[in-house]
């Protein structure tokens, strides 16, 4: 399959206004293959990996940080941009009549997890020319691209991360 890179600009674009926005209708619009739920799945999981990629690029691109920084220089930034990772007790005190500790506990071992997917993401982004990907970016985006969940959460990270097309900030 080849991607349309028009088609995928305008993706990254919409997926970076939908995240700034809050949005999670247009969110879901704007990772959408072209050719939508009728996209076969070989050509589906390949929009969604060339997607995940060009959001972690963009992301990097807007980030200021210097090639071949550190993970935890990336990791930093993301908390800066994004805030902290949500502590259990947070999630909990969100609606404690329905999230019970158990869960609480498990959504942030979560956002947890995907924060530190993007991260390797981006790092993509961040590696000098003669340097061969992390095989933690590898891992990233096969767990990213191959998991609903973990892809939508991480697209919008990245989408956040990104320049907002908007130009609010």
């Amino acid at each position: 399959m080849t991607i349309d890179k028009a088609a995928l600009g305008s993706a990254v674009r919409a997926v970076a206004a939908a995240a700034h926005a809050d949005d999670v209708a247009a969110l879901y619009r704007a990772v959408m293959p072209p050719a939508g739920t009728d996209t076969p799945p070989a050509e589906a999981a390949a929009w969604f990996g060339s997607l995940v990629i060009h959001l972690a690029l963009t992301a990097a691109t807007a980030s200021d940080l210097e090639r071949g920084c550190s993970r935890e220089a990336v990791s930093e930034w993301i908390g800066e941009v994004l805030g902290p990772v949500p502590t259990p007790a947070l999630l909990r005190a969100e609606d404690p009549g329905r999230i019970d500790h158990v869960e609480a506990v498990s959504a942030a071992a979560d956002c947890s997890r995907l924060r530190e997917h993007a991260v390797d993401l981006i790092r993509v982004g961040l590696i000098e020319p003669d340097e061969d990907p992390d095989q933690r970016a590898v891992d990233a985006h096969c767990a990213v691209t191959n998991d609903k969940h973990a892809r939508i959460v991480v697209m919008a990270m990245l989408g956040r991360l990104a320049a907002d097309p908007g130009g609010r900030g």
